[in-house]
């Protein structure tokens, strides 16, 4: 089986979506024709396009590139899996010891996901330009990140966490490096976070959804 290309794979996001070629031109900001020779391989969309383009097709730009989604870090899972709670991030950062867990999943505001993900699964609002990012992988502010804390968080992983200082989470890339580890933001305006015992890491990111 052939591995399916950048040009195969705006297409058939693009069905998937239920866009006709003029309307996906539309929210991208292009041509009508543009986006028929991408999907006839004649041309690819330039680097400005790809950002734009990834956010119509509710898909990061490393899954729109790559097709693997954030490499290791988001998985693209079935069409249709269930949906998790929207919480707020003081809830987020005490996921882990709250008792009240299974009462704020119930009365939380749903969010569909496609990831796979676990029962205890959870979904927060990205606010902030920490993990915004102009080149390679980007989470702007209004994103979803859905993250399961049942997943072990190891180098590289997007992960929900929470330092001693703070009630409120974070959402970073873990790095751990020759023992060390470091909370990382995409930003590299914004500083790497030494851990230093002074962190509890809460959930590993599973699915990041830019809305429309």
């Amino acid at each position: 089986m052939n591995k399916e290309n950048l040009n195969q794979r705006i297409k058939r996001l693009r069905k998937l979506n239920g866009y006709t070629q003029k309307e996906l031109a539309k929210y991208v900001g292009v041509s009508h024709g543009s986006i028929s020779q991408w999907e006839s391989e004649i041309t690819s969309p330039k680097g400005a396009q790809i950002q734009p383009l990834a956010k119509a097709l509710k898909v990061d730009v490393v899954e729109l590139l790559q097709g693997t989604g954030f490499s290791s870090n988001v998985e693209s899972g079935p069409l249709i899996t269930g949906t998790v709670p929207l919480v707020s991030w003081v809830q987020a950062g005490a996921w882990k010891e709250m008792e009240e867990v299974n009462f704020i999943a119930e009365s939380a505001e749903r969010y569909r996901t496609t990831a796979k993900v676990g029962p205890n699964a959870f979904a927060v609002r990205v606010v902030g330009d920490s993990m915004t990012s102009s080149t390679g992988r980007s989470i702007p502010a209004g994103s979803i990140v859905v993250a399961d804390p049942d997943i072990e968080a190891v180098s590289g992983k997007v992960v929900i966490a929470r330092l001693d200082d703070s009630s409120e989470a974070t959402v970073k890339e873990l790095v751990i490096d020759a023992g060390r580890k470091y909370l990382r933001p995409f930003n590299s305006s914004f500083p790497t976070i030494p851990i230093n015992g002074n962190c509890t890491i809460i959930a590993v990111a599973k699915q990041v959804i830019q809305e429309l």
